[in-house]
């Protein structure tokens, strides 16, 4: 129910009635929202409060549209510990999630000098690359570039990569995975990335770079992937030690 004499606009009162039945599961993901008719009859509201409501929810991520078709549920957010090295496609699919892999491209390719670096190889080394688009509950999720010595592309080429674990072949090949390093930092999707993730392009990404290393510090893969902003966020849990305290103790 609207209260139209209260401080809060309507089109704030019906976002809020929105939220409430997708956070219940009245409304879930991938399911259509009411038509617009319908929200105005249903809450007796303008067609402009409607339209600015559901505006708002599509740019939190809540809500997404589909031309034609009309605004839909969005599948929930996904959040992920930063404190554990897992694969993009292992850590979805140990969620619990329907992952679908598509290959978009495979095969040997000049290296740049990023990738040389964190790879530790010689100068104009080629590398094995690796780019799938990766959805989640049906929905475009990341997209992922990784790039590996020549060593270990000979391995992987040999596997179905639209359904294999990478990480989890490569451990059965008898490499011992053994830690990584990580940096995620702000994007906006590119016209390419846009197409892929069916985003709009300049749209808020997350860019996850991770150099993944074997026992003995070798690395085996460096990784270039590309979130969706309103899909995939991570979480790290912290803890608080007074300064000084421990030396306090300590006297």
């Amino acid at each position: 129910m609207l209260y139209p004499g209260s401080a809060k606009p309507l089109y704030e009162q019906l976002k809020d009635i929105l939220k409430q039945k997708i956070a219940s599961g009245e409304f879930k993901p991938g399911e259509a929202l009411p038509g617009e008719r319908q929200l105005m009859e249903t809450y007796s509201v303008s067609r402009v409060t409607v339209r600015q409501a559901i505006a708002e929810l599509v740019n939190e991520g809540l809500l997404y549209r589909q031309h034609g078709k009309g605004t839909f549920v969005a599948p929930k957010r996904i959040e992920r510990p930063l404190a554990r090295l897992l694969g993009v496609a292992e850590e979805l699919t140990l969620e619990g999630l329907d992952v679908e892999i598509k290959v978009i491209k495979t095969g040997i390719q000049e290296s740049t000098p990023e990738i040389r670096q964190e790879l530790q190889l010689a100068e104009n080394e080629p590398v094995f690359c690796v780019s799938r688009l990766i959805t989640a509950a049906g929905q475009p999720l990341l997209l992922d570039h990784s790039y590996f010595p020549q060593a270990i592309g000979q391995l992987l080429q040999n596997l179905d990569l639209s359904k294999d674990l990478i990480y989890i072949q490569l451990e059965l090949y008898g490499y011992k995975i053994s830690n990584g390093k990580q940096r995620i930092s702000a994007g906006r999707a590119s016209r390419e990335e846009a197409r892929y993730l069916q985003y709009k392009s300049g749209s808020p990404v997350l860019i996850v770079k991770r150099t993944t290393y074997v026992e003995g510090g070798l690395p085996i893969d460096f990784s270039h992937a590309i979130y969706r902003g309103d899909r995939y966020e991570y979480h790290v849990s912290l803890q608080r030690h007074p300064l000084g305290l421990e030396n306090k103790k300590g006297k």
